[in-house]
């Protein structure tokens, strides 16, 4: 009898030997990828001695005011779509991505894209730039289904689209990938997977654009949603065959996430922060770096109401923060611009968008053109994705402007 026992108790041991050995491979793989991408860096490139690209001595400006209206994209009968980003594509063009599906997180999900040509006015036909089925071939692995997406244009003019890809459950089990394109969008790279943690790459998402540095790298906000809610900041660096990261985080509380970033001088940044913490009066949070990101102060409260949605802001030539946000406490019916004159400290409305009860105007997206034409894209009621474009000539004719 005691014999059968120590038989069976060394059995187990094994068994549990060989688990322990699988568990240490599979922590293994992910951290082969992980230090290849993110721990191996080169050492001259100091994110101490980065510089931020200069993009105002593109712009031309109109002293005549405008302003125009439209829709990028339609959903179709039993469809919605939602998350729309837009950035400049070169040759006076812009180019736009936004998912569209049955619902949001389902797998019939695909993410779309178009350009619009500033000197015609019109968009392209909407064209599918990546689901799950061809997500799933690139990455050579199974996906259950795609969502937000992110484009974002360099220094060197590429495009990037970075999107999520969820193998199970929501968004808390989100991995983002990226795709680049060097033609201004009408060609593009295979899916690529961002390795940004190594315990099983779990959780990152991207809803607002980046800032360029002047070598052609550049800052990405991320944010997490899974068991604690918080955001990161990714230098993003291109190499000749590798794309590598390194990471630092924004928030210690939380509840921040969707960074939307600025930069205000030399080596200072600005973020504001989606807030995310229960209550009935939740306000925008901010919070301040003066070394390029590495580090951040402590969050705090703007005047921004913020009904835990997505919004996003651009600094404009002469200095003053616009930013685009539901204007209340309580849902998404509103869709204001905003501007702020002293550097985040008071806002004042500018130009109400939308402003229907019980409808939903949500995550929005800003972006400048090399012309000097600022171009907002929003998701309309879950039905359509709206487009707006003003100069700031006319920004600078409406009441309420700093003066």
């Amino acid at each position: 009898m005691n014999k059968n026992i120590e038989i069976r108790i060394r059995e187990i041991k094994r068994q549990n030997m060989a688990r322990y050995l699988i568990i240490l491979l599979i922590i293994l793989l992910y951290l082969i990828p992980f230090y290849q991408n993110y721990l191996v860096l080169n050492k001259e490139r100091s994110w101490d001695k980065m510089k931020v690209a200069n993009h105002d001595n593109i712009l031309s400006f109109s002293d005549k005011p405008f302003y125009s209206e439209d829709f990028v994209y339609q959903a179709k009968p039993d469809t919605m779509c939602h998350v729309s980003s837009i950035c400049s594509a070169g040759n006076n063009k812009m180019a736009c991505t936004w998912y569209a599906g049955s619902r949001e997180n389902a797998e019939d999900v695909a993410i779309y894209f178009s350009i619009f040509d500033e000197e015609k006015a019109s968009w392209t036909n909407p064209i599918v730039l990546v689901d799950r089925k061809q997500c799933s071939r690139e990455l050579n692995r199974y996906i259950k289904k795609v969502g937000n997406s992110l484009i974002f244009d360099d220094k060197n003019g590429r495009l990037w689209l970075f999107y999520v890809s969820i193998v199970m459950g929501g968004w808390s089990g989100s991995t983002l990938n990226y795709k680049v394109s060097s033609d201004g969008g009408y060609t593009w790279s295979k899916s690529r997977k961002m390795i940004l943690s190594p315990f099983f790459n779990l959780t990152h998402n991207v809803k607002n654009k980046g800032i360029n540095f002047d070598d052609g790298s550049f800052l990405l906000p991320v944010y997490h949603e899974f068991i604690k809610k918080f955001s990161q900041l990714v230098w993003v660096r291109p190499g000749e065959t590798a794309v590598q990261y390194e990471i630092r985080k924004m928030s210690r509380e939380k509840k921040a996430i969707q960074p939307s970033l600025l930069h205000t001088r030399e080596k200072d940044l600005v973020a504001f922060f989606r807030n995310m913490a229960s209550g009935e009066r939740n306000y925008i949070l901010m919070a301040h770096s003066n070394d390029l990101g590495q580090t951040w102060s402590e969050l705090n409260n703007t005047p921004l109401p913020n009904p835990n949605s997505g919004f996003d802001m651009i600094k404009l030539s002469d200095g003053a923060y616009l930013g685009v946000i539901n204007n209340s406490f309580y849902d998404r019916s509103n869709l204001t611009i905003v501007i702020s004159c002293d550097k985040g400290k008071t806002w004042k409305s500018l130009k109400i968008l939308e402003n229907t009860p019980d409808k939903r105007y949500a995550y929005p997206s800003i972006s400048r053109s090399g012309q000097g034409f600022y171009h907002i894209t929003y998701t309309f009621e879950s039905k359509k994705i709206k487009h707006v474009v003003f100069n700031e000539a006319w920004i600078k004719q409406l009441n309420g402007y700093c003066n």
